[in-house]
């Protein structure tokens, strides 16, 4: 017979060995918790510059869209690379300032047909315009003092010509159009003005390579061929606020200069990205 004691110690040896398996299991446990916590906090750490603005632009393109203003002016403030084909090369600022600063040896016309751009009515909005036209082939910003300044284009043809048409937003109101046809071999300068006379002036006999045309209710176009491409604008001008956003940023004066400086070098940041 097995004495008594042997007994009790054999138990207090086999439960002491199982609640050290169970606190060693712990303490592992644990220590590993607390080492995975402190590396996922370093890793937070070193990466949250690059997290923070991941996230950041994830929100802007849920929320906003990838063609938007926040969107693009996201890569500006990061230094990045604008994602999208930019529309224009030179600044913003100089395709309307033609309209202000009339070019040298302009022609002026007067019309009594309205002045209008691809049937596409003036100020609606960029979203209104993309669910007639679809997503742009390409997009660039910019600032006029205060107003945000957008356009969008679009890759097309016309009797076998390829132009690019461009739309301007000021605050999100469509305010100006363009065509733009880049391919000279193909595109002949008197064709285009025969075109503009007969749907303005009534076939008359346009000469040189600048002109403008002014309709009854101001709204203007202006033709310009500079030797490698062809250029007709078109602006609207029966909005009293958007107008005087221009006018501002044109106007004679030291304020005026100092505006179109700023928003011409403004321009040419945001354009760079």
């Amino acid at each position: 017979m097995v004495p008594l004691h042997s007994n009790i110690s054999a138990i207090l040896l086999a439960r002491t060995a199982k609640d050290s398996t169970s606190f060693d299991s712990s303490m592992l446990y644990l220590i590993l918790a607390l080492v995975s916590f402190f590396v996922l906090v370093i890793v937070i750490i070193f990466l949250r510059k690059r997290v923070v603005p991941l996230f950041r632009l994830w929100y802007i393109s849920l929320v906003h869209g990838r063609y938007s203003f926040e969107f693009l002016e996201f890569f500006k403030e990061n230094n990045l690379r604008n994602p999208h084909n930019s529309c224009v090369k030179d600044e913003i600022t100089l395709h309307f300032m033609v309209f202000f600063r009339p070019l040298k040896n302009a022609q002026e016309y007067t019309t009594n047909t309205r002045i209008d751009f691809d049937d596409i009515p003036y100020m609606i909005s960029e979203k209104k315009l993309f669910k007639l036209k679809g997503v742009p082939d390409c997009v660039n910003i910019t600032t006029f003092n205060d107003a945000r300044v957008k356009v969008v284009g679009y890759n097309e043809t016309l009797q076998g010509m390829k132009m690019k048409s461009l739309y301007y937003f000021i605050d999100n109101q469509f305010l100006m159009g363009e065509y733009v046809f880049p391919e000279l071999l193909r595109v002949k300068p008197v064709k285009i003005k025969e075109t503009l006379s007969a749907k303005y002036l009534n076939k008359v006999s346009l000469d040189g390579d600048v002109f403008y045309i002014t309709d009854n209710e101001g709204n203007k176009l202006c033709y310009e061929y500079n030797g490698f491409s062809i250029g007709i604008k078109y602006l609207y001008l029966g909005d009293t606020g958007l107008t005087q956003v221009l006018t501002n940023l044109f106007r004679n004066g030291s304020d005026g200069r100092s505006n179109f400086v700023k928003a011409l070098h403004n321009d040419e940041m945001l354009n760079r990205f």
